[in-house]
């Protein structure tokens, strides 16, 4: 690669949906265990899908269902995602003891279109990455 091309490094995106679970499990968290416990656990979750972003491949694919989708476990939770050009886009963050299965397949026509809305603007502008201190507050932005 010449001069600064340097590849830019794999990054996850929040749906709204996500977003939306991600601040939902932050503010259980932090009426059951107080703020340190919540901010580790988000932070957790956080350095999970980092890490699912840097290798999706990591994931557990469920293909033989309604929808395709990948997951990983990070602690009581599972992080569900799918693929797009700059990483991972995280459809839905769900406590292991909710049917999975049937919450995607009730969500997909959602999951689909903001996977889909997401990839169109991978073509016409850079996302910001979404760091693990940006559960603080959860200021990450969704797209």
């Amino acid at each position: 690669m010449a001069g600064n091309d340097r590849p830019l490094p794999a990054t996850f995106l929040l749906t709204r949906n996500a977003a939306l679970d991600l601040r939902r499990i932050h503010a259980r968290s932090r009426r059951e265990w107080g703020d340190d416990v919540a901010d580790r656990y988000l932070a957790d979750l956080y350095a999970a899908m980092g890490d699912a972003a840097a290798n999706p491949e990591k994931g557990r694919l469920r293909q033989h269902r309604a929808a395709p989708f990948l997951m990983v476990a990070v602690r009581q939770h599972f992080v569900i995602y799918d693929l797009v050009p700059q990483g991972i886009a995280v459809l839905t963050v769900q406590h292991q003891v909710r049917d999975v299965d049937t919450l995607i397949a009730e969500q997909t026509p959602v999951f689909h279109n903001e996977v889909e809305r997401l990839k169109r603007k991978a073509c016409s502008r850079p996302f910001p990455r979404v760091g693990a201190k940006a559960h603080r507050g959860l200021a990450a932005e969704w797209v």
